[in-house]
């Protein structure tokens, strides 16, 4: 996390999540060993990081990826980065780079701070720094100016700390065209392909190849065991029809669910929503929070405000939850009337709502949803009378052996299922086969609920698994082998094609001699571009690609592709454009330099965390 906050460090929005992670220690305070009231997630020497400023640090980087990738941050991409991890090596980061600059007597003053303060474009207007805005935008993060300034504070002094650290960081000319070189360079390959399908028929497999075939795989042929069922539904849908509920009832479920019976919180909203130029997102951004600075004056100057940066006049509509979009949907509905929220990074631009009025939920009268609560209450009794009458009738069956006179009383008919080993085109759910293939035929398994499905079963036949004789599974084991020497004779015709070929000239012609299939790339990147489709199925082959040059234009192997083998050899190169480095350089030096200094700190970290001997709880991580 300190490594990707450190490459957007320009960025405002950075700037201010990182202030708000240094107000972490600020507001909770650095704890200590003696402080046993207090849950710790980490400690750094004689310091302590507590769970409440790992939550905090957490959920502002939550924000800051949310901000970055939108809707495209789902649950699934969030477990994949493990945020809560990732805030506490930061924070630990930082209690190390603090205790560091502590020892060196090293602090931001205060007209550092006032500088900085004053750059941010959150807290400027028309471009100059506004008190106003500042203090409105700290109010609505409940944060005090006071301890904004001191997180600001610290902010800089570790700023200044890094750039001590790394400030041997140097990058030349030639290191940073070497690179420049090889990222630019694109090359063109020769690409030979042995395809075991067109390889010549080879003899036909002997009755001892497919004997030791069938040794060697005769557990992939096993016949899994398999059962025959019957099978009975206890569905509520069955039993509801048949349930007419009182007056009463309907009276009483009516009041006794009566939230499922309200209409929905509405809110009459106005949206401002500013388009970004190209990908000048901060741009489009500042016209956003010029926007909600003005919208505290009212709906006129809010509306005025939209169409003078490039909103145009907001439309309100009438909205629930569901009709906006995830991002702002608890903003907005924790807001009171005639208040604005945001500004929001969305799709294509920045976002800015206004409530104008509410609705609040109201109940509805049972007249007009007594069809409703009708249909809910029938299917209530469906499910009550589903269960019951499941268990009932199980109870018999198991008694009497016979699960059709035991189902019968209920109007249900039980169906019978053909052989089945429980797989994914199983006619029933595979939870009821895995329990008859160990029960004994004519045995009555028990009830298996799935959803509101109650299931009764009774094994009407069964087969143990067993290995089928090799006469069965001839005609399998002979593909097998055939498709196991063709492959070989490829592999074989390939790698023969290959051997003393110096050049791309030589494989070809060897190729072509052995009747192998032979075609050119285009021009691509080794080191950028996906791999040609000729060689897509080949794996991670980049490494091997990179090693190709006009003095070693050969690769020294055959590298299976899918069903096929591939083998290549250097044809032609384009080198990095001189003009482009040129004008590149500067930009590129000053990159690699960035680079290099996040290293020779992220080195200094990790020799620090060893010395100062960190100790991380286990459970705050959970």
């Amino acid at each position: 996390m300190l490594d990707v906050l450190r490459r957007n460090a320009g960025s405002w929005a950075i700037k201010i999540i990182l202030t708000f992670i240094a107000l972490t220690f600020v507001i909770w305070g650095v704890g200590s060993y003696t402080e046993k009231d207090r849950t710790w997630a980490a400690r750094v020497g004689k310091d302590e990081i507590t769970t409440a400023q790992l939550a905090e640090a957490t959920s502002l980087l939550e924000k800051a990826y949310r901000d970055t990738y939108g809707n495209a941050l789902t649950p699934e991409m969030a477990k994949t980065l493990k945020l809560k991890e990732q805030a506490l090596n930061t924070l630990i980061s930082r209690a190390l780079l603090r205790a560091e600059a502590r020892k060196l007597g090293l602090t931001a003053s205060d007209v550092e701070v006032q500088r900085d303060i004053a750059a941010t474009p959150a807290f400027q207007a028309n471009g100059q720094f506004n008190e106003a805005q500042y203090r409105m935008t700290l109010e609505r993060s409940r944060i005090t100016t006071t301890e904004y300034e001191t997180g600001k504070r610290e902010e800089i002094t570790l700023l200044k700390m890094e750039g001590l650290l790394a400030s041997s960081a140097r990058v030349t000319e030639a290191e940073a065209r070497d690179l420049y070189d090889l990222t630019s360079r694109k090359v063109r390959l020769l690409v030979v392909t042995a395809d075991p399908d067109k390889m010549k028929a080879p003899e036909p497999p002997s009755d001892a190849e497919i004997a030791a075939r069938y040794e060697q795989a005769k557990e992939s042929l096993r016949i899994p065991a398999r059962v025959r069922l019957l099978v009975a539904r206890f569905d509520p849908d069955h039993f509801a029809k048949g349930a007419e509920p009182t007056d009463d009832e309907i009276r009483s479920f009516y009041e006794g669910n009566s939230d499922l019976f309200r209409t929905d919180e509405s809110r009459l909203v106005a949206q401002a929503f500013v388009p970004a130029a190209g990908k000048d997102k901060d741009a489009a951004l500042r016209k956003a929070e010029a926007i909600l600075s003005e919208a505290a004056r009212g709906k006129d100057a809010f509306e005025a405000a939209a169409r003078k940066n490039g909103a145009g006049k907001p439309g309100a509509v009438w909205a629930t939850r569901k009709d906006l979009r995830p991002e702002i949907v608890d903003a907005v509905f924790s807001a009171p009337v005639d208040q604005a929220v945001g500004p929001f990074q969305v799709q294509g631009g920045s976002l800015v709502v206004r409530v104008n009025q509410i609705r609040f939920p109201e109940s509805l009268p049972l007249a007009k949803v007594r069809d409703r609560v009708v249909a809910l209450l029938k299917r209530e009794k469906g499910k009550d009378a589903a269960v019951i009458k499941a268990y009932q009738a199980q109870a018999k069956a198991a008694e009497s052996k016979d699960l059709k006179a035991a189902c019968a009383p209920n109007g249900i008919v039980p169906s019978e299922t053909g052989w089945t080993s429980g797989g994914k085109d199983a006619e029933v759910p595979p939870v009821l086969v895995q329990e008859a293939l160990l029960m004994p035929v004519k045995e009555i398994g028990p009830v298996k609920t799935i959803g509101d499905v109650h299931y009764l079963f009774q094994v009407t036949a069964k087969e143990d698994s067993r290995l089928p004789p090799v006469a069965d599974v001839r005609e399998t084991l002979k593909a097998a082998v055939l498709k196991d020497k063709r492959r070989a004779a490829a592999q074989a015709a390939l790698t023969k094609a290959l051997a003393g070929a110096k050049t791309a000239a030589d494989l070809e012609r060897n190729a072509k001699q052995a009747g192998l299939a032979v075609s050119t790339t285009a021009f691509f990147s080794p080191v950028s571009d996906p791999p040609p489709e000729a060689l897509a199925a080949a794996g991670d082959v980049r490494r091997d690609l990179l090693a190709l040059t006009a003095r070693t234009p050969v690769t020294a192997k055959v590298f299976p592709s899918g069903p096929r083998f591939v083998a290549v050899a250097f044809d032609g190169e384009q080198a990095a454009d001189a003009k482009v480095w040129e004008a590149k350089k500067a930009s590129i030096i000053a990159a690699l330099t960035e680079r290099k200094r996040a290293q020779m700190v992220e080195a200094y970290l990790s020799e620090s965390r060893k010395a100062a001997k960190v100790e991380v709880n286990p459970a705050a991580l959970k």
